[in-house]
């Protein structure tokens, strides 16, 4: 009877834990696309590649000033490590899992950047000032 309910444990286990590792490494953003972006480039074309920005504010000489926080991952084809996590799932029986999701939520986490942008008082209002940074993350911005 302990043997049986060890047994069950272990297998309820291996179900509950299973494919942790590879879910993470598919809900993983794509790398933010910055290029092209920096001093010059209109404030529409910013927010359309970072989204609307967390803070906006208009600074005393009247210039507009954006503040953007955004997940930059890894390379698309970064995704295939999905089948080195599936098959040492198969061979291990799920224990590798131990092993694969701590890996994959510290090593390969996509990485927060923080940027902010200050722009002329033109109609474009295009950016007079471009600071980007990372926040937190392995992965660069």
């Amino acid at each position: 009877m302990k043997t049986v309910a060890i047994m069950l444990s272990v297998v309820s286990l291996m179900f509950v834990q299973s494919a942790c590792s590879i879910s993470a490494a598919l809900k993983q953003p794509p790398p933010a696309d910055l290029s092209g972006i920096g001093v010059g480039t209109p404030r529409m074309e910013i927010i359309q590649r970072l989204g609307p920005p967390n803070f906006s504010d208009t600074d005393t000489q009247g210039k507009k000033q954006d503040s953007f926080e955004f997940q930059s991952g890894m390379h698309g084809a970064s995704k295939t490590r999905v089948i080195l996590y599936l098959a040492g799932d198969l061979v291990t029986l799920g224990l590798a899992e131990l092993i694969f999701w701590p890996l994959e939520l510290t090593l390969m986490k996509s990485a927060t950047c923080s940027a902010s942008a200050t722009y002329d008082s033109s109609p474009t209002q295009k950016a007079e000032t471009w600071n980007l940074k990372q926040k937190e993350g392995v992965q660069g911005c």
